[in-house]
């Protein structure tokens, strides 16, 4: 499988379509096979990882989260979140929420992010707006990034994860794991 079709199958898997798209996706996956030669690009396989379940009770969301890649930071003092870093330091993972202050629409926010703060290394390669939540990823500067968000009354809460491309085979099924785990 291509590397592009592995995109378009991870992002069809994490945005939250139907059934029949995560069956579509798993057969696809499964029709990967990995020669011996590539174990050692694996160093980690979804199946084998360990999750844990930081709850954040101020914006009222969960989120499971690899707990031998990714290790929590401490919530924010202001406790809006946290921040979750991989040892090796090629992946970080931000969990928060914010109350909607300015009054902003789901789809503000969502044009808002589709856009991006450096559009001069940023390319976004998957955008969906659907019910009480966006999703929105592509690749920065050697990276991929990935962000959920959801609008629930007056609150924002969002997931975001950035690593590096050479880590997508461990981090791209950790990433739509997470995200269907995202609930607030």
């Amino acid at each position: 499988m291509n590397p592009v079709t592995l995109s378009i199958a991870l992002s069809l898997l994490l945005s939250g379509s139907s059934n029949n798209s995560e069956q579509s996706f798993a057969r696809t996956i499964s029709q990967l096979t990995i020669q011996k030669a590539d174990y050692h690009r694996l160093p980690f396989i979804d199946t084998q990882v360990t999750y844990r379940t930081y709850a954040n009770a101020r914006f009222k969301y969960s989120v499971s989260y690899p707990a031998g890649l990714l290790i929590p930071q401490g919530e924010a003092p202001n406790g809006d979140g946290q921040v979750f870093r991989a040892r090796d330091g090629l992946a970080e993972m931000r969990v928060f929420g914010r109350y909607n202050v300015q009054n902003e629409t789901l789809r503000s926010a969502f044009n808002s992010a589709v856009a991006g703060e450096d559009p001069s290394g940023r390319v976004v390669t998957y955008k969906l707006i659907k019910g009480h939540f966006y999703v929105v990823s592509g690749r920065r500067n050697g990276k991929i990034f990935y962000e959920k968000t959801m609008l629930k009354g007056d609150t924002f809460k969002t997931f975001m994860i950035e690593y590096d491309e050479s880590e997508s085979a461990t981090y791209d099924p950790i990433t739509a794991r997470i995200a269907r785990s995202f609930i607030g």
